[in-house]
């Protein structure tokens, strides 16, 4: 293998380990971990900031190939794609908090910064189409603008317990209303979403 390669490899991987387990780390913490001097970061990646925009890609192609298996997956109805769907969505985000931190520090720093998250996620005209074809066929509604309402409504449902999570994690706030790390609030909540949405 390339010793190069090699070394930009590990840096990359340690960098997603830790963002993905507690999201801030220095640059000196990542050399350590990956047993590089600090001058290797710079010279595989350009800047920290580089880094950690390869770090919201890898973790934004891992979360688009989940979505996408579980909308296109055979045998079930639109209402329990959707179901499982918005669950896979809340399971990630909560698995990884730190990744809205990370789109907004990042965009905060680099303003010309268009987060791949959100472009995979989000703004992701095949994926909205599917969504939006799993709404129709769940509700009969032929309505393009109702239809794009629908769709906005399902992801600031979902978005909004997420940051609620996270602002608690954050502060140490135990007074929110949802726990979306506990399975039978997180399905309930879901369940209520889902069916008001349809």
């Amino acid at each position: 293998m390339n010793n190069s390669l090699d070394t930009r490899s590990k840096i990359l991987q340690v960098a997603i380990d830790a963002v993905g387990l507690r999201g801030e780390i220095t640059v000196r913490q990542i050399s350590e971990k990956a047993g590089v001097n600090v001058a290797a970061i710079n010279y595989h990646f350009g800047s920290k900031n580089n880094l950690l925009k390869e770090v919201e890609n890898y973790y934004a192609e891992i979360l688009y190939n989940m979505m996408k298996d579980v909308l296109l997956r055979e045998g079930s109805n639109p209402k329990e794609k959707l179901v499982l769907w918005t669950n896979s969505l809340m399971e990630f985000m909560f698995k990884y908090p730190a990744l809205i931190a990370l789109i907004a520090n990042l965009a905060t720093e680099d303003r010309e910064y268009n987060p791949i998250l959100i472009q995979k996620v989000y703004l992701n005209e095949e994926l909205e189409n599917v969504i939006t074809l799993l709404i129709k066929e769940s509700t009969g509604i032929r309505e393009e603008r109702i239809l794009k309402y629908k769709y906005l409504q399902i992801f600031s449902g979902i978005l909004g317990p997420i940051i609620g999570e996270v602002v608690s994690l954050t502060y140490g706030n135990k007074n929110h209303i949802l726990n979306i790390s506990e399975k039978g609030q997180r399905e309930e909540y879901i369940n209520m979403l889902i069916g008001s949405i349809l």
